[in-house]
């Protein structure tokens, strides 16, 4: 069994039987991580306000069979924005379990104002240097999540809406 006592950004939380959160969360030593917050969910539980999505909180996490929070404490708030529930859950669908990047970590904490652009480039999405990954067009507009490729005007007028991103 082991403890990490670490930063994290809260990207996601949902129900989980009667009174527990499974919780997504962005750590600064590892990474992406998903977590059961047992009794989370209690009026008297003392993680209850301290586990809200774009809270920055420092946490206690045990790993056992997963991992679950023990302790929760919330130090800053993200602007709770659509642009910043966005850039969240752009994040937990692009990063990996485990795979902590500290340039992310920084740009997440630092940043008030979030930029498509500037994330997509910390993911290694580079838009300065991308084609249209359908018929090569210079200078794409647009980036598809599911297809992980940028896209002209024309070729994501094609694509679903809630999987093309506009980053210019």
């Amino acid at each position: 069994m082991k403890e990490f006592l670490t930063e994290a950004l809260v990207l996601g939380v949902k129900d989980f039987a009667e009174f527990d959160k499974f919780i997504s969360l962005y750590t600064k030593e590892l990474g992406k991580v998903f977590a059961k917050a047992r009794g989370a969910r209690k009026i008297t539980s003392k993680l209850m306000g301290h586990l809200q999505p774009l809270d920055f909180t420092r946490v206690r996490l045990v790993e056992k069979n997963g991992f679950q929070v023990t302790d929760a404490l919330t130090f800053k708030k993200m602007g709770r924005t659509l642009e910043s529930l966005a850039m969240v859950k752009f994040v937990e669908e692009m990063t990996f379990e485990l795979q902590p990047d500290h340039n992310l970590w920084n740009f997440l904490k630092k940043n008030k104002k979030f930029s498509n652009k500037d994330l997509l480039s910390i993911l290694g999405f580079d838009p300065a240097f991308a084609d249209c990954g359908v018929c090569s067009a210079r200078r794409p507009e647009f980036f598809s999540k599911t297809e992980q490729i940028f896209l002209c005007k024309y070729c994501a007028s094609k694509a679903p809406k809630n999987e093309i991103i506009l980053y210019q």
